[in-house]
């Protein structure tokens, strides 16, 4: 089983959607800040969409949206929640260094560190051509990264905590780094009530962490000009050297 795809249920009951949702409300105000053309199609691809949430929301804005993510069990909910919230989203499974679009979209988006999941330049590379080739000429690319100190130093701050907890259910996450490699673990760990007995489930989700110049210089191989980079998009702020997270802003 791929990795989410057991996860995917326990992520949908937690907090993450409710990041998603906060993205797609804060997104307008950062096209308008930055001018991006939002006239004609608006067709947004969404990468590594997970369980649907931010597609979802972009499409109640008029967006003509298409999610893609590797994880079946994922794009299950993500398409239960569209039929549920009564909106059309196009969700296809799709590996995102090898998406198979050319010049469709004006807008493409990947939350919450995604791209950190690629562990190498060469994986990075491939999946910024994918999404290059995705866009339209004069397309824009929105996405963000964890940087090395987010991983290395804010990650580590709570080495081990618990993420969610009700009546039937347990997460609990443990988190390490490798200094040599750049590598993030965290290690989540799950536990289901079903009927009177707890099941336990587990997952090693691994992060690399690139510097800024090696993720400038795969976007600008993939035809991007860097716009911004910034901290956080609400509010805008700068980059810093102790920025747990990267923002970066592109157009095709």
């Amino acid at each position: 089983m791929k990795l989410f795809d057991s996860f995917a249920s326990v992520y949908a009951r937690g907090d993450y959607p409710n990041l998603s949702q906060r993205m797609a409300a804060i997104l307008p105000a950062v096209i308008k800040k930055y001018k991006i053309p939002t006239n004609g199609s608006k067709k947004l691809l969404d990468v590594a969409c997970g369980e649907g949430s931010f597609c979802v929301e972009m499409a109640k804005k008029g967006w003509s949206v298409t999610g893609v993510d590797q994880s079946e069990e994922m794009l299950r909910l993500a398409n239960h929640r569209a039929k549920n919230e009564k909106v059309n989203v196009n969700f296809e499974k799709q590996d995102m260094r090898f998406i198979d679009y050319s010049n469709e979209f004006d807008l493409a988006t990947c939350w919450f560190d995604s791209f950190n999941y690629l562990v190498s330049n060469s994986d990075l590379q491939s999946a910024f051509n994918s999404i290059s080739r995705s866009l339209k000429p004069n397309g824009w690319f929105i996405f963000d990264m964890n940087t090395i100190y987010g991983l290395a130093v804010e990650w580590q701050k709570n080495r081990c905590y618990v993420q969610q907890e009700t009546k039937d259910l347990l997460e609990l996450h443990r988190t390490s780094y490798d200094f040599e490699k750049n590598l993030g673990c965290i290690k989540i760990t799950w536990f289901v009530k079903v009927d009177d007995k707890w099941e336990k489930f587990e997952e090693k989700h691994i992060e690399r962490g690139f510097t800024t110049a090696e993720i400038e210089a795969c976007l600008e191989y993939a035809g991007f000009h860097v716009v911004d980079k910034v901290s956080s998009l609400d509010p805008i702020s700068p980059l810093a050297s102790h920025s747990g997270r990267a923002w970066f802003l592109a157009r095709k």
